[in-house]
């Protein structure tokens, strides 16, 4: 390639590059060039998002500076097509550095208008929010089909009501979800089965700016400097307000640092159980009794630790059925050996990272955000983790990982183009499909940086399903939805949850890649109140609206 065109390339790259956030040490990450064959593209400035986080200090100088901030994907509009709202920094004493007066950059609510392209509409929807945000969710908590929102934060977390007018109300003290904590993640779901999604927020820790570091003078200390925060469990009595059940069922645990919190049925027993992934401090499974209680099961179960007996920072963990036996299994990011937690029949889980090839290719990294995607609709859940660095902004190359079936993974990074070449200091990342076209799509936050949407490109036409859920006495998000799915010798079984990861929440709509087969002959849903659905016959590639029937 001649010199002349490489200036051309990176002129026209810099000129697409939306404006670095006041503050910012280092420019946004140019608009990267897909080549033809590329699986994915990024089309994140040709879509009209031109989001920078804030990082508002010279460099990762703290251990709340190194966590990032994320997001959530959500339909708020009701128009079929999901839209982006990405959260972000303000200046906060002993933790930044900038000067004084220095304006909080806000978040933004990108509305998708169909045709490949978001419109900010942030100020009309009320939505530019305040204080150091982390992450958020997304569920309807009132059940008037319109999705609200929650945002978790260090010192302020917000709850926000979606009114159906395209703008939202904060109510965070009038439903009494106001308590202060370093949230860094949350997660609804209706956890004993009223109709209602009740509310649980993680928290980190409690950060002391004089403490230092002992081991490595200079740097910053760890996670097990400071005293960890409980995390609370709000139960949603149904009239807009919440109450604080986190002691009544049996969740207090004022000794860990969380990181994220995910929500799914692990012993399919109809109840949603809790995982929580924790900084330096084993991960807890919370088993639900059903009853109103949990109990925690961590060690027993096998996902405490990881598979050398470590318990490292963990940052995420995605559910999905990885080796095809129906049955829900874990792959958690770690600064350290990441884990793949396969369940077994005795209800117990075995971590497979090793055998699974997933070891080998992920040791190197420090992986953030990792997330089940099946990129090519072939029926198995590959993988897709942002990696990144705790202490240099430089960041990393991302991971792009195939299943080729029965739990067993390729890098399929090169296939995967121009993104997994570049380097970035990735922390969220979520799984969507932004263009309804059926192939799972990317969004990535990035710290200090601009977030990368990624479009699926592959083009082997595999077929596939969507599902949008609709609640009548279950929840209006049909949270906690068990789905088995049969198509000629395929069966594919899902569940229908918020589904969180490290500070973002990715598309709720569950998704079958289905391979080769033209028509899905049995789907049964078993929504949470206990009603079974069966739908027969059911054509593929489209986005299938189901309402859970009244009797």
């Amino acid at each position: 390639m001649h010199l002349r065109h490489v200036l051309t390339l990176l002129f026209t790259a810099a000129s697409s590059l939306p404006a670095a956030s006041p503050g910012n040490p280092r420019p946004p990450t140019p608009a990267l060039t897909a080549g033809p064959g590329d699986l994915f593209e990024d089309v994140t400035q040709r879509s009209g998002i031109d989001f920078v986080h804030h990082f508002p200090h010279r460099r990762i100088a703290n251990i709340l500076l190194s966590n990032g901030a994320g997001g959530v994907v959500f339909d708020y509009d009701g128009d079929g097509f999901v839209d982006l709202y990405l959260v972000n920094w303000s200046p906060l004493d002993g933790v930044t550095s900038v000067p004084a007066g220095t304006p909080r950059q806000p978040n933004r609510l990108y509305h998708n208008r169909g045709d490949g392209t978001f419109e900010d509409v942030t100020r009309q929807a009320g939505l530019e929010g305040g204080g150091f945000a982390s992450a958020a969710c997304a569920g309807d908590i009132d059940n008037d089909g319109h999705p609200d929102l929650y945002v978790a934060g260090i010192g302020r977390s917000f709850l926000f009501r979606n009114r159906g007018d395209g703008t939202f109300e904060d109510i965070t003290g009038k439903a009494g979800v106001g308590r202060s904590g370093a949230g860094i993640s949350a997660v609804f779901l209706d956890y004993d089965r009223d109709g209602w999604l009740d509310l649980y927020v993680a928290n980190y820790l409690t950060y002391v700016p004089e403490n230092a570091s002992e081991q490595n003078p200079g740097a910053y200390p760890g996670p097990l400097a400071y005293a960890g925060q409980a995390n609370v469990l709000y139960r949603n009595r149904g009239d807009g307000t919440f109450e604080d059940v986190t002691r009544k069922a049996g969740l207090e645990s004022p000794g860990q640092r969380a990181m994220s919190v995910s929500a799914f049925d692990c012993n399919r027993d109809g109840f949603t159980d809790l995982y929580v992934s924790n900084d330096d401090t084993p991960n807890q499974l919370w088993l639900n009794d059903g009853k109103g209680h949990f109990q925690e099961i961590g060690m027993e179960a096998g996902v405490a630790f990881n598979s050398i007996g470590e318990a490292p920072g963990s940052m995420n963990a995605t559910i999905g059925d990885a080796n095809g036996d129906g049955l829900p299994d874990l792959f958690v990011t770690r600064f350290g050996y990441d884990s793949l937690y396969l369940r077994t029949a005795r209800g117990l889980y075995d971590d497979r990272i090793w055998a699974s090839g997933l070891g080998a290719l992920t040791q190197k990294f420090v992986g953030w955000g990792g997330e089940f995607i099946d990129f090519d609709n072939d029926g198995d859940q590959d993988l897709l983790i942002a990696n990144g660095d705790a202490f240099q902004l430089e960041g990393t190359t991302p991971l792009l990982l195939e299943n080729q079936g029965q739990a067993k993974f390729t890098d399929a990074s090169a296939a995967g183009g121009a993104f997994f070449r570049q380097r970035i200091n990735g922390r969220g990342n979520a799984v969507l499909d932004f263009d309804n076209d059926g192939r799972e799509d990317v969004l990535i936050t990035a710290l200090g940086d601009r977030p990368f949407l990624l479009r699926n490109r592959c083009g082997n036409g595999h077929h596939w399903l969507t599902l949008r859920l609709e609640g009548t006495k279950s929840n209006r998000d049909g949270y906690g939805a068990l789905l088995t799915l049969t198509a000629g010798g395929l069966t594919l079984q899902s569940e229908a949850r918020c589904p969180t990861g490290f500070l973002i929440q990715g598309d709720a709509r569950p998704h079958f890649g289905l391979g080769t087969h033209t028509k899905v002959d049995r789907l049964e849903i078993r929504w949470p109140s206990g009603r079974v659905q069966v739908l027969t016959d059911v054509s593929v590639d489209q986005i299938l609206n189901v309402k859970e029937p009244q009797s």
